[in-house]
Formats: C-alpha cells, structure tokens, sequence
C-alpha cells in the first residue's frame, strides 16, 4: 500500500511510555516473527509495542487471560521511559486514514494478516512506529506505540534509553481488577 501522505502523529521524545515485560529480559525488544499485530513481516525490523499508560500496558501482555496467578505479575517489570527522540508514527487513530483503505479492523481484528502488512509498508514508508489503539480495551479510550527497529534486542549501546523499571505495584493490579476484571490469586 502506497502510504505517502498518511497521516502523521509525532510522538515527542520526552513523552513517558510504559511497557511490562519479564523481569529477566530487558524493556527493549522488537519482535519480528509475526506474533506481534504489529510486526513488519517480510522486513529485517521488528516492533517493541509500548503503551501510553500503565493500564494499557498492562491489557498488552495479560490480553483476555482474566484469572492470574499472584506470581505471573511478580515475574514482571513494569518499565517507564521515553523513546529518547521524537518518533513519527502512522497514525491510525485518525479518521483520515479510511482515504487509504484503514479501518479499525486493521488494530483489532483476530488475524494478523493486514496489521502485518500494513506495519511493512509503514516501516518501507520511512515511519517510525505506528501509534493505534490498544484491542483489549472494549471502550477504545487506551493508546498503543508499535515501535520499529531492527528485530530483537538492541545492540549495546544503542539509543533506546534505559528508563525505569519497577515490580508491578498493587496500585496498577487493583486498576487491572476494578476497571478490567481481571482477579490476580494468591499463589497456594
């Protein structure tokens, strides 16, 4: 799909995102082999999917999986930092992208098919990442940054910052529980 002229959000570089991910991995990973909505298949890049908000990136990682066990959180940080740059993003939150055949059946649908093909030809058209919104949030309110880089994990030194990574606060868990309905157990 030809994309010039989509539209553009600009995610300033000082903006906090948020991403939870197993606390023996580091914050920063870009999944390239198709597992992610938003991994640019059939490129070398990969997407690290951040969240603009705790909560959603809480929905990110748990999904539909309602009932936890108290360890699954615990095994998890969740990371607060910037992207360090501004990064432009395809912006599918904008009602001018139907002009290009994008629905929001390309950020929600249960196939991944034309989410990947759409985040390829995103990536070939030079964007940095897409900026959607979150599928596990039946009101739509939450938003989601797919950023692109080269599949996997950065290299040393790279400049994607560290940030801060955290245990999962009881704070976030009772956010999950009251707005969402997700029930986290304590472990026998």
């Amino acid at each position: 799909m030809e994309l010039e002229g989509f539209p553009v959000r600009t995610l300033r570089g000082d903006r906090l995102l948020y991403r939870i991910h197993r606390t023996t991995n580091g914050p920063w990973w870009f999944s390239g082999g198709g597992g992610g909505r938003f991994d640019p298949v059939g490129t070398e890049l990969g997407t690290c999917y951040l969240a603009l908000r705790p909560v959603g990136a809480w929905i990110e990682v748990f999904r539909k999986q309602m009932t936890l066990a108290e360890a699954e959180p615990r095994e998890r940080s969740l990371w607060t930092g910037t992207a360090g740059r501004d990064l432009r993003l395809a912006d599918l939150l904008s009602r001018r992208a139907l002009r290009y055949g994008v629905t929001a059946s390309v950020g929600a649908n249960e196939h991944y098919d034309a989410s990947h093909a759409f985040a390829a030809d995103a990536a070939r058209a030079g964007f940095d990442g897409i900026r959607h919104l979150l599928r596990h949030d039946p009101a739509q309110r939450l938003v989601g940054i797919a950023v692109f880089a080269k599949a996997g994990a950065p290299d040393p030194g790279s400049a994607w910052p560290a940030g801060n990574d955290r245990p999962i606060e009881r704070a976030l868990i009772g956010e999950a529980e009251s707005s969402f309905g997700y029930r986290v157990l304590p472990t026998p």
